[in-house]
Formats: structure tokens, C-alpha cells, sequence
């Protein structure tokens, strides 16, 4: 029979992981909420964000960059597609490389959810003031470098061919 303990541990509810979760749930449904009017939910929008970035991207490229499965971002990747946000096509070099790229749709529909995005972010800062909500995010930035590394730029796996400029 365990020894009783004189000192009672924190209720779960009240612990860091706990809160932090919650409060990432609570975010979430929010922003999904609020990005129903464009069809898309904050995963979509967030690697659709990342194709705006930086260009066409396979999906491993995209998971590295995300710390997600491939098969989470290909599940995401066939939600825009329907959408009309992205289309594939062949890596120029590497014909079975797939890359994803935002269509006129993806780029309006990015624009408006990064709106939306804004808008969350500013009701936060708002919320908590805007000196906490830096030090907050500063903070999350660092939890996110201790437990996962840093955040590696999303880069492609897969060069594109030199351009070659012609003179004549």
C-alpha cells in the first residue's frame, strides 16, 4: 500500500501541459470557427500560408516544416485541393517529386484567413496586454526550440533547376 502524502501535487487541471493545452484548444476552435466562411480550417490555412511563403513544396517539405506526418499533410493537401486552393504538379527535375502549389484562389483565400488570423491575435493581446503577449510568445517560442529544436525554414527537399538566362 503506497505511504499517504502529506503534500498534494497540483490538480491536473491547474498544471502548465494542462493549461497550455486547453488554452491551444480553445484557439483553435476559435479560429476554426471563424475561417468556416472560406472553407478551410487553421491546419489548411497554415501550410496553405507556408506555399504562399515560400512557393511550391512537396509534402515532405511541408511535414519537416511543421513538425507533421506526411499523411497529415496529404490529408490537409486534399481538403485545398477540393477547395481549389492548390494544384501538383511534377518536380521539373525529379518527375515522381510532387509539388503542391497555391492556385489565385489559395493566395485570395490566404490573404482573408490571415485576417482572420490577425484579428485572434489581436483580441489576445488585447486580452493579456500587448507587453504579455510578447513575453508570451517569446516564451512559447522557446519551449516549442527546447522540446522540438529550432524551427527549420521551409526548404525544399528538391532543388528547382538552374534558370538559364539567354543571351541572343
Amino acid at each position: 500500500m503506497p505511504a499517504h502524502r502529506e503534500v498534494a501535487a497540483a490538480a491536473w487541471s491547474e498544471q502548465l501541459p494542462h493549461l497550455l493545452w486547453r488554452a491551444q484548444q480553445s484557439v483553435q476552435r476559435l479560429l476554426n470557427e471563424r475561417l468556416e466562411g472560406i472553407g478551410v480550417s487553421i491546419n489548411q490555412l497554415g501550410l496553405a500560408g507556408r506555399l504562399d511563403e515560400n512557393g511550391a513544396l512537396s509534402a515532405a517539405d511541408l511535414a519537416r516544416a511543421h513538425h507533421i506526418t506526411p499523411q497529415s499533410v496529404t490529408t490537409a493537401m486534399l481538403a485545398l485541393e477540393r477547395v481549389g486552393w492548390i494544384v501538383r504538379r511534377p518536380h521539373p527535375v525529379h518527375k515522381r517529386v510532387v509539388l503542391l502549389e497555391l492556385t489565385e484562389l489559395g493566395s485570395a483565400g490566404v490573404a482573408e484567413g490571415r485576417r482572420v488570423v490577425k484579428d485572434v491575435d489581436g483580441m489576445i493581446s488585447r486580452t493579456i496586454g500587448p507587453e504579455a503577449a510578447e513575453v508570451f510568445a517569446e516564451n512559447l517560442r522557446m519551449l516549442s526550440a527546447i522540446i522540438d529544436g529550432p524551427d527549420v525554414p521551409a526548404g525544399r527537399m528538391w532543388p528547382e533547376p538552374p534558370h538559364r538566362g539567354g543571351a541572343g
